[in-house]
């Protein structure tokens, strides 16, 4: 079965029927409106509650079984701000029950273990129109590091003379395009906070020492406060330093991050960006990085640069004086930019450690596997929820 999946207000009818004739054979058509794709809320409840299942109840959580069972799926998005927009992010994003909290390694990363035998064939379609040619690799990039992830084949529909399939090649991810700047010492640094999760997150955690630290010369607008976007939206247009911090999700923003930035202007001033991971190593949040790099041009403002920090997922377990120090280490990078107008070179290199797992982490990481040391968290987690005997239940399965 082929499923070809509409994210989003625009349909158009003649390019869906020029996709099906592409494939010369009906396609399953979901149409997902705008408001039928919930912003992924970062509960893990489909990792740790009820396995395989998501807690949204909406028209995505329930096209899950066509998309487990398709052997391809197309989906049809648009972009925004040079990158895919929100609606096609939250669809991504809430991707996520279709596999394990469970840690693999591969090539020196971390991967979420597969919770079904086979996963489709993804295949993307956005129109290059309004995206400057870095942006449109930059997009490519991420869809198949995506798909990589994701344990499916990556291609893409472009629209020349006819419609044409291309496979997505893996490339490294264009971060480095742009040199960090610096500035002046800030008075004022507005952070807006992309975490699903508020206060309780471990953003929420580094923010609050942030705000210890640096008092007035930091203000932190938290993201899941829509009903303000309009006004910090107006606000941004005339603010001299900001900040963007966020986990990541899905090798990118989570969509309701994407969605403010939708609303944004070119407007004078410094753009920062700050990444805190789950994954140990930065190489995951380079995709991300790449795009926030060409997001500080399109929004004419000089680029400060993108601090990654990974491994903070189990911040919150770690022993008081350990989970003060990794605190410590992201709170500083921050003081420093403030204080100094420009990011540190070597507390962010510092930070970034590892860019990914050398061979000796690698043959630690497979031991402490074996003994079930890795994931003793998640099983704990499963135990204390009643849920351990559903942890490899494949509920979407026909």
């Amino acid at each position: 079965m082929k499923t070809l999946f509409t994210i989003g207000e625009k349909e158009d009818s003649d390019l869906c029927e020029a996709i099906n004739n592409l494939y010369k054979e009906p396609l399953k058509l979901v149409r997902l409106k705008a408001q039928s794709i919930t912003a992924c809320l970062g509960c893990w409840n489909c990792w740790l509650k009820t396995p395989g299942r998501c807690a949204i109840n909406d028209n995505l959580a329930e096209s899950y079984r066509d998309y487990i069972n398709s052997d391809t799926v197309i989906l049809l998005m648009d972009t925004a701000q040079g990158f895919i927009n929100h609606q096609a992010k939250a669809f991504l994003d809430r991707t996520i029950p279709h596999y394990h909290p469970y840690i693999e390694i591969v090539d020196g990363e971390c991967h979420h273990a597969a919770r079904y035998e086979r996963y489709p064939d993804l295949v993307f379609y956005y129109e290059k129109a309004g995206l400057t040619d870095r942006e449109e690799q930059v997009i490519e990039d991420y869809l198949y590091r995506t798909a990589y992830h994701f344990r499916s084949n990556a291609y893409r529909i472009t629209k020349e003379d006819n419609l044409k399939l291309h496979p997505l090649e893996p490339r490294k991810p264009s971060n480095g395009y742009l040199r960090f700047a610096s500035t002046e010492p800030m008075e004022k640094l507005v952070i807006y906070s992309g975490s699903p999760r508020r206060s309780r997150s471990n953003s929420g955690i580094i923010l609050k020492r942030v705000i210890e630290a640096l008092g007035g010369r930091v203000e932190v607008r938290d993201l899941k406060e829509r009903d303000k976007w309009g006004e910090w939206a107006e606000a941004f247009k005339h603010e001299k330093d900001v900040m963007f911090f966020m986990p990541l999700y899905v090798h990118a923003m989570p969509s309701h991050v994407m969605a403010f930035i939708e609303k944004l202007e070119a407007s004078e001033g410094s753009i920062s960006f700050f990444i805190q991971s789950g994954f140990h190593e930065s190489s995951q949040s380079h995709f991300l990085e790449a795009y926030f790099e060409l997001l500080a041009l399109r929004l004419d403002r000089t680029y400060l640069g993108t601090a990654i920090k990974g491994g903070v997922e189990g911040m919150q377990m770690r022993p008081a004086k350990a989970r003060e120090k990794m605190v410590e280490t992201m709170v500083k990078a921050i003081v420093t930019l403030v204080s100094e107008g420009r990011y540190n070179p070597k507390e962010l290199q510092k930070l970034a450690e590892p860019v990914r797992f050398g061979a000796i982490m690698v043959v630690l990481f497979k031991l402490l596997s074996r003994i079930g040391l890795v994931n003793s968290f998640w099983d704990q987690q499963l135990k204390k929820n009643n849920a351990f005997d559903q942890s490899f239940d494949r509920p979407y399965n026909l």
